[in-house]
Parts: structure tokens; C-alpha cells; sequence
């Protein structure tokens, strides 16, 4: 038989995959089933709440409280969004605060908490690992057992009703410091030696070689405590006493109105638009929250 012949019979190999074979499509089984089943369920259930907020935004006053509600939109109030930003509370400048702060909290821990991971995770000194255990035990004490000493503290310092109020306390954690020491403890110890014996000191190893290495722990951390400040309403209703330096999840608590006479779709509304920076943060960076927290579990 030529060659010509037996080329021909050859199956065509799809452009650009070389000579790699078509990787064959995996078929579920019961199980497989089964998972899709609960997970489907499960985005149902935390997407209702949503598309409840987005449908009662868009109804009118007389409607905003209809039982059962519908869950398909009938009428289309764009007028509440505006009413929303316009209304008796300053709702932009509230969204400018928590921005500011959430900036510069993000911005803060993340000089601190590599500094402080990277000396946990490769610098030997005296009491290291009794200082990171007493560091893991504070993540067990919550805000309400430290708010009044923090609170008299930032009163003494003339700091109430400040941003500076929620920033300075929050631009280090501990768990920001856990989670980038275990970024750096996956680092190997070769790296660290090298730069020793080319003559770096622990400062240029720390800033030349092993920060460059943890971009994605970086990012995810920095997410994450953007994330966290923006949605912050306990610490913000203690330390912020003003409209004009309240953040947007005080005013959004706050349009509810005496006896929560406040209107629902407009409520809705205000709600809605708060979502939307945090929801766009949060889809474009998915990618490097899940890699820099998986990575992270690598070592212990």
C-alpha cells in the first residue's frame, strides 16, 4: 500500500492542537448528576436575593410590597435610581467615603502584612512562634471585645467622626499577616540562600526576590480587604457620627427612615448601586482571589 494511500486514511487533525488528539468529553454519572443538581440549586438560592433587590427596584411605591412578590419584572421605574442618589442623603459622597477608605485600609496592610509574613515565614528571632500563635489567637477575639479601649483611644486622639478613625486600625491584621506567611513558606529555601551568598541583606531579599514571587497572594489579600472595608457597617457606626463622614453601608441603614418608613424601592435602588463597584472588583479578579487562596494552602 503507498504512502500516499495511508495518509489519506489518517483522520484530519483540527489547526493549531499539532498532533495532539481531540481529548475526549467526560460523561457524568448518577453522582455527577446529583452535584449539578445541589450546586444549581444552590446559585438559585444565593442569586434570589439579588434578583429580588433588581426587581423591586424598578417597581413603583404601591407595588414594592406585593405578597408574593413577582419575580419578573412588570414595570421598569428608572426613576428610582435617580431618586436614590438624589434624595435627602448625600449618597455619592457616602460612596466616596468608603471608597477612601477602603483605598487606603487596602493600600496600608498591604506594606504591612508581607513585611510582617515574610518575617514569620523565613527570619529567625527569639519568640517567633509564640508571637504567631498569640497573632492566630487574636483572630478568635471579635471587634465587639476591642471597640470601647479602640474607641477611647481614637477619642483621645481626636480621631471620631475621621476616616482616619477606620484606617489606621485596619491597615495591618492579623489575618493579612497569616496569609502571606503562607505564601512565602512555598517560596524554597534556595532562593534565600543565594541571595545570601550574592551579598543581599534581608531587605533586598525580602523586596528583590520574594515579594516579586507572591503577586498573587498580593492581589487576592488586597481583594479581599477591599472587599471587607467597603461592606463594613459595625465599626463605621461607632467611629462615624455625621452624614457628611458616614460610609454607604451606614446610609444605606440609614434611608430605612424612622420605624422604616422608608421607601423599599428606593432602598432597592440605593442598594443596587452599591453593589455594582464591589460586584465588577469581584469578577474581574476572581481569578486571583482562588489561585492566591489555594495557593496559599499549599504549606502549613
Amino acid at each position: 500500500m503507498s504512502d500516499h494511500a495511508v495518509s489519506s486514511r489518517r483522520p484530519a487533525v483540527p489547526a493549531g492542537t499539532g498532533n495532539r488528539a481531540p481529548r475526549p468529553r467526560r460523561r457524568l454519572g448518577p453522582g455527577g448528576y446529583v452535584s449539578v443538581a445541589l450546586l444549581t440549586a444552590g446559585a438559585i438560592g444565593m442569586l434570589a436575593p439579588f434578583l429580588y433587590m433588581l426587581v423591586t427596584a424598578l417597581k413603583s411605591a404601591q407595588h414594592a410590597y406585593d405578597l408574593p412578590p413577582d419575580w419578573i419584572p412588570t414595570e421598569f421605574e428608572w426613576d428610582n435610581f435617580s431618586s436614590a442618589i438624589n434624595g435627602p442623603l448625600p449618597l455619592l459622597h457616602n460612596m466616596y467615603n468608603s471608597a477612601f477608605i477602603a483605598t487606603l485600609t487596602t493600600a496600608g496592610l498591604l506594606i504591612t502584612a508581607p513585611m510582617a509574613g515574610y518575617a514569620f515565614a523565613q527570619l529567625k528571632f527569639w519568640g517567633r512562634d509564640a508571637m504567631f500563635v498569640l497573632l492566630l489567637a487574636s483572630l478568635m477575639v471579635p471587634i465587639q471585645v476591642t471597640v470601647i479601649p479602640l474607641f477611647l483611644i481614637m477619642r483621645n486622639l481626636q480621631l471620631i467622626d475621621t476616616p482616619w478613625s477606620l484606617i489606621l486600625p485596619n491597615i495591618t491584621g492579623a489575618f493579612g499577616v497569616f496569609l502571606m506567611r503562607q505564601f512565602f513558606l512555598t517560596l524554597p529555601r534556595e532562593l534565600f540562600e543565594a541571595a545570601k551568598m550574592d551579598g543581599a541583606n534581608s531587605w533586598k531579599t525580602y523586596w528583590l526576590v520574594a515579594l516579586p514571587l507572591v503577586r498573587n497572594g498580593l492581589s487576592a489579600l488586597g481583594i479581599l480587604t477591599f472587599l471587607t472595608s467597603w461592606n463594613a457597617y459595625f465599626a463605621p457606626s461607632i467611629f462615624l457620627n455625621s452624614q457628611d463622614s458616614a460610609t454607604l453601608p451606614v446610609a444605606l441603614v440609614q434611608m430605612r427612615g424612622p420605624f422604616s418608613t422608608g421607601q423599599l424601592n428606593i432602598m432597592m435602588a440605593a442598594t443596587a448601586l452599591a453593589i455594582v463597584p464591589v460586584l465588577l472588583v469581584y469578577l474581574i479578579a476572581q481569578r486571583w482571589i482562588i489561585s492566591g487562596l489555594t495557593q496559599s494552602a499549599v504549606k502549613g
